[in-house]
């Protein structure tokens, strides 16, 4: 008889033990799959807040009813100097780019100048230009297809990619408010007419981006720099690179970014997420 209960003994505390091991078990899936919904809910939180901001900076892009675009204006944010707003818990940081201030590598006009003057040698210009006229009338159809020319390496690709744009169909023109140092120096063959452009955009205080910029508010402003064609230049932009981002941890150290093409009709050209 004591055997008999011994054996009972065993066989309930094992059934015991098991329950408890399972019961641990479950209690760590659970727990796993709690912070696994807490981690996809927040990331799906942090991608539509990110979505938010591209749209609320194509908002204030519409009510922007200037005849010119110039970088002293409040679009002209990046990452360092961002705008923000708050939505509930969140924050949402966001600011744009003027794509008209690049050059158009599917410009009708493009040479092998152009590239020579972004740093690209005479070969790889010319692969690129050659490419260029294969595709036709499509031209570039994403920047990355850069890397479908024959010898085309990271560096160079480097080199170029902040600078140059395919998503303005086939305008020329470059924002004469807005254009870097780097492409002015690729499209004007005359270094004295680059640098009297920068010294006017700079105003009193040496410094772009500030209230006192000297700005080309018309076309006609263009005169005002002897000896500059002002046919290639414009002073107004139609489309914008937009970014935003928003943080899905306390911690802040995981992110979700954003980054549009887009007219101001709201016409998109690029999306990305990341």
């Amino acid at each position: 008889m004591k055997i008999e209960r011994g054996k009972v003994l065993r066989v309930v505390l094992w059934i015991l033990t098991s329950l408890a091991i399972l019961n641990i078990i479950f209690s760590l899936r659970v727990s796993d799959n709690v912070k696994l919904a807490k981690h996809g809910s927040g990331n799906m939180e942090a991608v539509y807040l990110a979505r938010a901001g591209v749209m609320k900076m194509l908002a204030e892009l519409a009510r922007d009813t200037n005849s010119y675009d110039s970088l002293n204006e409040d679009w002209n944010r990046n990452e360092d100097n961002p705008k923000e707003f708050k939505l509930g818990r969140r924050t949402v940081f966001y600011g744009a780019s003027d794509e008209t201030g690049r050059l158009n590598l599917n410009s009708a006009g493009l040479n092998e100048g152009h590239l020579l003057g972004l740093g690209l040698d005479a070969k790889i210009a010319e692969k690129i230009l050659g490419y260029k006229n294969k595709k036709g009338n499509t031209g570039f159809e994403f920047i990355e297809e850069l890397f479908l020319v024959d010898g085309m390496e990271r560096d160079n690709y480097l080199k170029i990619k902040d600078f140059v744009t395919i998503h303005r169909e086939t305008d020329r023109e470059v924002n004469i408010n807005t254009v870097s140092e780097k492409v002015l120096r690729s499209i004007l063959e005359d270094y004295s007419l680059v640098q009297d452009i920068l010294e006017y955009r700079k105003g009193p205080d040496g410094a772009e981006g500030t209230e006192d910029d000297g700005i080309f508010r018309t076309t006609s402003d263009i005169s005002m720099i002897g000896g500059l064609d002002s046919s290639g230049f414009t002073v107004q932009s139609r489309v914008f690179r937009i970014w935003a981002k928003s943080f899905f941890s306390e911690d802040k150290e995981k992110l979700k970014t954003v980054e549009a093409v887009i007219d101001r009709s709201g016409n998109i050209y690029n999306w990305k997420e990341y």
